[in-house]
This record gives structure tokens, sequence and C-alpha cells, in this order.
């Protein structure tokens, strides 16, 4: 964990590098006066249309591990979060970082480096595979019910929609009350037992750790500790296994956008994220941190915050190279949300109608949301 004159200095320069951007960006894409009724269409088009206005060529930094919020909740897990002054800090800690930048490296997080070494395994035994027996697993194919899942090619224009192509192609599977690791489709070769077996692993193991960390984000927003027991009693996520291929005439891995999620939790193969550091309002490149995954705020939870978290704005870049080889990048990231039909209205202690504060989203479900309307 960092210690308490890190976190100082970090605060010190969030008060200090807080730029006027953040402010114009709200002002100009963001409602202050809550609307009685959801749009998703309209908030989906929106978010996309903002998304495309985002010059990324601007200047790009690069940051350091100093630069990074990093979250240490080994002593957090390992106790059950028994002892309240170390609960406190953590939740003070991720709160800052949510509420400046949006995003934290999480490190002491338990999830088995043999397992995450088995899932970059077999993601590049999948992608290696032939492109034909690929799109036999092909998204939104007519026969297949369960919409959202399967192969999605590279050049891709989905998740997110965009007018360029994506320079990546992935495979995703998801899992709700109503859904099942059944419903997905799965490949059929001889090695598509491990496979399943691994996917199916790692997906339990991010729900199990992403739920261990509801408690810290409650406190963090100042509502009781189970404050979000009950909206993930039966959680939806999303589990997108990703390939970068070695840079492709320049094209970005995946177009600039936001996570429709509550959270995601990042797991890589190597460096590629970009944010928008809204502290000094320039694109940054994020350093891998040893032993860590990558958590960061949605859409969902940034409305659900009445705008208190950011939904860090970023996108992938893959010209890393090992040697003088333009190398290959995996990333898995997995997309939180509570169940899909729990309605979720304005955090009590993120509005006050007194203090010209009041909600500016009417309650919504993740299924009645935008990340429905994107074809989630």
């Amino acid at each position: 964990m960092l210690s308490s004159s890190t976190w100082n200095a970090w605060n010190v320069v969030i008060n200090r590098y807080r730029c006027c951007f953040s402010v114009v960006s709200r002002a100009l894409f963001h409602s202050t006066t809550m609307t009685t009724t959801y749009d998703a269409q309209a908030r989906e088009d929106r978010l996309r249309q903002e998304a495309e206005s985002w010059d990324v060529r601007t200047s790009q930094q690069t940051a350091t591990l100093r630069d990074i919020p990093i979250l240490d909740v080994t002593d957090f897990l390992q106790h059950d979060g028994n002892d309240d002054a170390h609960k406190k800090s953590l939740a003070e800690q991720l709160g800052i970082a949510c509420e400046t930048v949006g995003f934290f490296a999480l490190v002491g997080h338990g999830i088995d480096v043999s397992l995450q070494k088995r899932l970059m395994k077999v993601m590049k035994e999948f992608f290696d595979q032939d492109e034909d027996v690929k799109r036999d697993l092909l998204m939104d194919r007519p026969e297949c019910s369960l919409k959202g899942v399967g192969y999605l090619p590279l050049y891709n224009r989905k998740l997110p929609t965009r007018s360029d192509p994506n320079a990546n192609e992935s495979y995703i599977v998801k899992r709700a009350h109503d859904i099942s690791w059944d419903d997905n489709p799965w490949p059929t070769s001889s090695s598509s037992k491990e496979f399943r077996k691994t996917v199916q692993e790692y997906g339990q193991a991010m729900e199990d750790l992403a739920r261990r960390l509801l408690p810290l984000f409650a406190i963090a927003l100042d509502v009781r500790e189970d404050f979000f027991e009950e909206a993930f009693r039966e959680p939806f996520y999303r589990l997108r296994l990703t390939h970068y291929p070695p840079n492709h005439g320049g094209k970005l891995g995946i177009l600039p956008h936001v996570d429709t999620s509550f959270l995601t939790i990042l797991a890589q193969s190597q460096e590629g994220l970009v944010i928008f550091d809204e502290r000094c309002g320039d694109w940054t490149r994020v350093p891998v941190v040893n032993d860590a995954l990558v958590v960061n705020v949605g859409e969902l939870l940034r409305q659900w915050t009445n705008d208190r978290f950011k939904s860090v704005k970023h996108y992938a870049a893959n010209d890393s190279t090992t040697g003088t080889e333009a190398s290959p990048r995996y990333s898995a990231p997995f997309f939180f949300n509570a169940n899909a039909d729990y309605v979720m209205t304005c955090i009590p202690t993120c509005c006050d109608e007194e203090n010209n504060n009041p909600p500016k989203y009417p309650p919504v479900s993740y299924r009645s949301s935008q990340a429905a309307v994107q074809g989630e």
C-alpha cells in the first residue's frame, strides 16, 4: 500500500494539475439537469459523436509508475476486510483515483499468476487458428440466439461502433442470471476443452474479485458497506479476449471510447493502453505495473454517482516491440455490471437538490442503457 506521504503528494499533484479541460468537456457533453426518461439510443449517439471528436493526435505523454494510482489490496483480501481503519484508507485512495482519473492499478488482487498465464496461452492458440475456423463462431450469426458474443474479426467496426475500423480481433462471452456458460458459442477443436475450462475459470475468478471490491466503492461513496450487495446479487458480466496484431499502418487497436460498464478489470500481456488524463489534458500511455490488473470506471458507475466518479476515455495502440520486432498484444478486459434488470437510481450521497446538485440522469438498468443499444 502507498504511504500516507505518497498519497498526500498525489493530492497535491491532483490539485495543481486539474485542468479546465474537464470542466469544459462536462459543460459541453454532459447534461446538468435530469431528463424524465432514459433515451438509450440518444445517449449512445451522443457518446459516439463525442468520442469521434477526441483528437488522439494531440501530445501524448508516457506516465511513470509515480503517476499511476496503485491500490494494494493484499491485506484487505487476506483478512476479509476486517480491519476497518485499513479498509477506510483503501477506500479513500480508491475514491481519489476514481474522482480524478477514473482508473487505478490493482495489486495484491489474489488472481493466480498461473491462471493468467494459462489464459494468455489459450488466447494465443485460439487467435492463431485459421480465419475460417474462427469465423464459425462469428458474432451475431442468425443461428445464434444469444447476441453480442462470439468472434469479432480484424478491422471490425463494432464494440465500439466507429467510422474507422478497430485493428483487433476478439472473442467475447458473457454471463448473467439468465445466461449460462452453455449459452455462449465455443470452439470445437481438439484443444477447445482446455480453452473453455480456462476462460470459465478466469471469468469466475474475476467475478469473485469484483464482488469483493464492492465494499471499497461503497465506503468511498459514503454509503453503507453493503450498499451494492442487492444490485450485484446476480451480476451481468462480459469477458473479452482480444488480440492486437503488430501495428497495422498506424491504425488504432481499438478506437477511443469509454466503457459502458460499472467497472472494468483489465489483464494485458504488455503495454498499449492510452488514457486521457483529466488532470493535465493529455493522452497518456499507461505503463504496465508488475503483477497488477488495471481497474477503470465505466459509464454506468459514472452516471450512478452523478458524475462524481469519472469514466476514463481510452484507446489501445499496439506499437510495442520485443527487441527489434513488433510484437502482438493480448488483453482480457472483464466488464462487470449489476444485474441486467436492476434499476440504478442516483446514489443518495452523490446528489443534493438543496445545494444545486440534483440527479443528472433518470433511473436506468443495464438492459435499458446505451450498452444494450451497442449490441453488448
